[in-house]
């Protein structure tokens, strides 16, 4: 197993290089699909005002903890492995609409996912495993996770400059299904370890979403893919 394990990272690494050598397309880059959803509510969408970096293909687990006393689940922060899908997205733009959905059967169809775990090499093996068993596995671009303080981080690492982003959250609307977890707009909080990207939309979830009801006081992960769209 091990050397299982070492050979998937090696592949990964290799996915990681691809961001330093030059890719071309003639195609023009996709428009964000924010049409596609009820841009209304308490705190509605912005289009964007400025260039778009990335497109990324998130991967991983919303997570939830169980409040006893109004037996609901509680939001607890996400963990996903960031790959970039800019390039293949921009020569495959009708797939805007399904590639959150095609690697979130991907991953849960990985017996891994059905038992995440609390280390975070084990869960980028996991969604590591899921790129790879795609048609068209994607660069690695780093990992999004929740700080100590409950802070939605973005670790662009493996992208040119290290692309770093701690948010705060200013736009939320539901998904089209009640099935996905929020479309949700992020910018800046004003770190000084912010770097590059200045804002992030979370658009085309896939998952995600706690059960309505729970006992005691556990924990829960469920597994989504969505689609981040980073700007400078």
């Amino acid at each position: 197993m091990p050397s299982i394990i070492q050979a998937l990272l090696a592949l990964s690494s290799l996915l990681s290089t691809a961001h330093s050598l030059p890719h071309r397309s003639s195609n023009p880059i996709p428009s964000i699909p924010l049409n596609q959803i009820s841009n209304s509510g308490v705190a509605p969408f912005p289009y964007p005002t400025t260039a778009l970096k990335y497109i990324a293909l998130q991967i991983g687990t919303q997570n939830y903890t169980c409040n006893a006393t109004t037996g609901t689940y509680t939001a607890n922060g996400a963990l996903a492995r960031i790959f970039d899908a800019t390039v293949y997205l921009t020569n495959h733009p009708t797939q805007v609409s399904s590639l959150s959905r095609t690697y979130l059967d991907l991953y849960t169809a990985q017996p891994c996912s059905r038992w995440p775990s609390t280390r975070v090499p084990a869960d980028d093996c996991c969604e590591d495993l899921t790129n790879l068993a795609s048609l068209h596995p994607l660069p690695v671009l780093g990992e999004h996770y929740f700080s100590a303080t409950e802070t939605p981080t973005f670790d662009l690492y493996a992208a040119p400059g290290h692309p770093y982003l701690s948010a705060k959250k200013l736009g939320d609307v539901p998904a089209p299904s009640a099935a996905d977890v929020d479309w949700l707009y992020l910018v800046g909080n004003g770190s000084p370890q912010n770097t590059i990207i200045n804002s992030v939309y979370r658009i085309k979830t896939a998952g995600g979403v706690a059960p309505g009801s729970c006992t005691g006081n556990g924990w829960l992960e469920v597994p989504y893919a969505a689609e981040y769209w980073y700007y400078l």
